[in-house]
């Protein structure tokens, strides 16, 4: 296949920072759009200067024939029996993280995936966000020897300094319903968090985790979970705090972020992710005495358009992009296990999340 038509199905808030690397991406087609609010998907057409296929319905999607794969933009619910009904059509699948609410569901994807002819992926932008694909870089070179501890520190903030995305806030709504929503930040925000330290570094072996329940669903701060990786005498953090009198300096969400690794000869700091806080490099090796500064491409976005690079070469290119079913799996395991962590006040292993 030397070009793919892809369907973006879910014109909501997220589109705003998943499509523009499709569109950018020379042997890709936009080539529908479906939602199934009236107007909606008409209005992203127009703010993208495209003219797709318009579709209402997925069952639209999945029978015409020129559509090559989709991008599930969806609610979670909404994700195994999507995935399922796209890969039994033919078409390739990238489907928004989280996996699934189950670790069932996770398994049935798995399952579908390996019988299917074409890709399956699990999208997590932060695996692509360029300063901590950096900081692999260096910490796979061996820049700071061992590492034996990996924190990530967020701060959920009250609004975003300079807004740049245009926010519907009852596309929300569903998030609130424990039904529709395995999770709250400890889930949908997690998720990233783990899949990126288990890229740095390796598979989670054990969690502990406290968790504040507030009267909002979602906002499950403060919170903090730490875990040991398995095989490594290397432990992991994970804190979340609220600053909800703080505006965070940033474009798209008023959240900040903050991550480290540190090892046996030094640390590597990516100092930025969704918001733009601090007045750093994205990027910084630290050796005692040196700092050395890596200044590469740090708009959140960016993350979001690598992805998009890569789903669409994968396909070209017939190989398996990052996420596999498998490697997904991993990450509700994680966040399933803080959850049990958490409610049990001792130790979980996410292996025996089921």
């Amino acid at each position: 296949m030397d070009n793919v038509r892809i369907a973006i199905v879910g014109c909501g808030n997220i589109s705003q920072l998943n499509v523009p690397g499709y569109l950018k991406h020379p042997k890709c087609e936009v080539y529908a759009l479906c939602d199934n609010v009236p107007g909606k998907a008409e209005r992203r057409a127009k703010q993208w200067g495209i003219s797709p296929k318009i579709y209402t319905d997925f069952d639209q999607v999945l029978n015409d024939s020129n559509v090559d794969a989709v991008e599930l933009l969806m609610p979670h619910h909404l994700h195994l029996p999507m995935t399922l009904a796209a890969l039994e059509a033919g078409k390739h699948v990238s489907c928004q993280k989280p996996m699934c609410g189950t670790i069932s569901e996770a398994d049935e994807m798995i399952a579908a995936a390996s019988k299917a002819k074409t890709r399956f992926r699990v999208t997590d932008n932060y695996l692509y966000y360029p300063p901590i694909l950096k900081a692999k870089e260096l910490l796979d070179s061996g820049a700071i020897g061992e590492p034996n501890l990996v924190r990530f520190h967020s701060v959920e903030g009250g609004r975003v300094e300079n807004p740049q995305l245009v926010m519907d806030a009852d596309a929300r709504v569903w998030r609130q319903d424990p039904g529709l929503n395995a999770g709250g930040l400890v889930w949908d925000d997690g998720v990233h968090k783990y899949a990126t330290a288990m890229m740095w570094v390796g598979d989670i072996e054990k969690v502990f985790g406290i968790i504040t329940k507030t009267d909002n669903y979602v906002l499950e701060l403060p919170n903090a979970a730490i875990w040991k990786f398995k095989d490594r005498d290397c432990l992991g953090v994970y804190e979340y705090a609220y600053a909800p009198e703080m505006t965070v300096r940033g474009k798209y969400f008023g959240v900040d972020d903050y991550m480290e690794i540190h090892g046996s000869k030094g640390s590597i700091h990516v100092t930025r992710c969704t918001g733009e806080m601090l007045d750093l490099p994205p990027v910084m090796l630290v050796k005692g005495t040196e700092t050395e500064s890596f200044d590469v491409p740090s708009d959140y976005i960016e993350g979001f358009n690598g992805a998009a690079d890569d789903f669409i070469n994968s396909i070209i290119e017939d190989r398996q992009p990052d996420m596999d079913g498998e490697a997904a799996k991993k990450t509700v395991q994680v966040a399933l296990a803080i959850y049990e962590a958490a409610r049990t006040e001792s130790a979980a292993h996410p292996s025996a999340m089921v």
